[in-house]
């Protein structure tokens, strides 16, 4: 999606049931996320080769494996979702700003990267878990190098509403609610085995397809994951200085079967 600057460089945010794991990786340019049964990745953001830095705020989306019961005299019950919101600054040569904050948040800097990551510590607070809150749009402040910048809102939860079950050799089609804020939409479909397969459509989109033919690198597996992601990136320069500012929502669903 974006050009590397330095081509072995990358992030990678994965949620495991609850929990980040957040690590600063190496990898080959052709290497294949590293995706764990109940994981959902995050795409990584390497650096554009003009960048000075690169900020991104984002929204991650999924539904729990567990639906909501049907309570006498209530609602329906429906399938509960998680959502957390976190904060991502990467700076040329994996540089430590003096300070890093968004939406009032600061992020902590682990292994060349400023990070939003969960507080266990005290769980009496929820913003502690589930992360940033975006209501307000995103909100930066960093201080050397000092800039403060008011990205605007993210783009709407594109929640994936096409079914669990990808059969290889027949083509699968994603559906999704549409959103607005997006520049683009990223589809993407993994498989246990480390493969996967990404497509980019129109902001507005709502639905994607891929062929057979697109699918036939998967590996079969019940625990896969398809996933919408719907992001928009600006950039400005500042005191000379190049910042590439991305918004995005991602929507995952998980235990996917592929067969």
């Amino acid at each position: 999606m974006l050009k590397r600057m330095i081509p072995k460089t990358c992030l990678l945010l994965v949620l495991f049931a609850g929990s980040f794991l957040v690590s600063s990786c190496e990898k080959d340019e052709d290497a294949s996320p590293s995706l764990g049964d109940s994981a959902f990745p995050v795409p990584d953001y390497p650096q554009p080769a003009d960048a000075d830095g690169i900020l991104v705020a984002i929204r991650a989306g999924v539904p729990a494996p567990v639906d909501m019961p049907a309570v006498p005299g209530m609602p329906a019950g429906g399938t509960v979702e998680f959502q957390y919101g976190m904060g991502v600054a990467l700076f040329k040569g994996n540089a430590k700003a003096e300070k890093v904050v968004l939406n009032d948040v600061e992020l902590k800097f682990v292994n060349g990267v400023h990070i939003w990551q969960p507080d266990y510590s005290n769980l009496a607070n929820p913003a502690n878990l589930t992360g940033i809150d975006f209501s307000s749009g995103a909100n930066w402040q960093v201080t050397n190098p000092t800039f403060q910048q008011a990205a605007g809102n993210l783009p709407g939860m594109p929640k994936i509403t096409s079914g669990k079950s990808v059969t290889r050799s027949s083509g699968y089609t994603i559906t999704n609610q549409a959103v607005g804020n997006a520049q683009k939409v990223l589809y993407g479909i993994y498989s246990s085995n480390g493969k996967y397969v990404h497509k980019e459509a129109a902001g507005n989109s709502a639905q994607l397809s891929f062929s057979a033919e697109e699918l036939a690198s998967l590996g079969a597996t019940k625990q896969g994951i398809i996933q919408a992601n719907a992001f928009t990136i600006t950039d400005k320069t500042i005191d000379g200085k190049k910042i590439y500012f991305v918004r995005q929502s991602s929507y995952s669903l998980t235990g996917v079967e592929i067969k």
